[in-house]
């Protein structure tokens, strides 16, 4: 039996929220636009015609979709046609989270986001409960930080993500004594949210990642575009 084939040029964040569609539709190979969709009419928005997908974050994302049992292969897209264009999710962005969008655009049930569809093998930190993650992008409470997250939780915290925004959370908190750790690939970031026992963050791939795997979280939702809802037991939005 063929197996179908699936496209999709959009951040790493939208690659994960699409899956549930993916698996939906019964799994197969998925090409990966490493021009970030600047030959995909659909992604053109406001005066940007590209997204930030490229070669290396392709590279990074294979074993994370590899290791699910729906996803056969990752490819570089070279312009092949497919039988489904996950960047069709950009025509139904009117629900308040993106599994939605991708779910809504093939005409899928939307229940099918409710289900787990991320399993990646744990790796736990000894004293460290609870992964922190937060982008410079989509803030819109530094109050809930500055308040809840404080000396007791920091303990048994680690702050995962790129140096620089490590740099700039303890910048805008400087009380927040949170370790660092430094992962050495998107597969060990996920492998640590896999691993804890409650994500906190913002909206960006590491909490598409937590969500992916239903984790106890807590999510500082953007104000002006709330896209990553997922009204679930154990879901907290801020």
């Amino acid at each position: 039996m063929k197996k179908k084939t699936y496209k999709h040029s959009g951040d790493m964040g939208d690659i994960i929220f699409s899956l549930p569609t993916v698996r939906a539709l019964g799994g197969g190979d998925i090409y990966l636009d490493p021009e970030g969709g600047e030959k995909e009419p659909l992604v053109a928005w406001a005066r940007h015609t590209h997204t930030k997908l490229s070669a290396k974050s392709i590279a990074d994302l294979v074993p994370i979709l590899e290791a699910q049992p729906y996803i056969n292969k990752v490819k570089m897209w070279k312009g092949e046609s497919v039988d489904y264009n996950l960047d069709k999710f950009r025509q139904h962005v009117k629900f308040n989270n993106l599994s939605d969008s991708h779910l809504a655009a093939f005409g899928q049930e939307l229940k099918e986001r409710d289900k787990k569809w991320l399993d990646i093998p744990e790796k736990k930190i000894d004293g460290k409960k609870v992964i922190v993650s937060r982008s410079p992008r989509y803030h819109s409470n530094y109050a809930f930080w500055e308040q809840t997250v404080g000396p007791e939780l920091c303990e048994q915290a680690v702050f995962i993500g790129y140096k620089k925004e490590y740099e700039y959370f303890c910048y805008t908190f400087p009380h927040h004594d949170i370790e660092y750790y430094e992962a050495d690939s998107a597969y060990e970031v996920a492998q640590l949210i896999s691993g804890c026992d409650m994500f906190i963050g913002n909206q960006g791939f590491p909490h598409a990642l937590a969500e992916a795997m239903k984790k106890n979280l807590i999510n500082e939702v953007w104000g002006h575009y709330p896209a990553a809802v997922f009204k679930r037991e154990g879901a907290q939005y801020v």
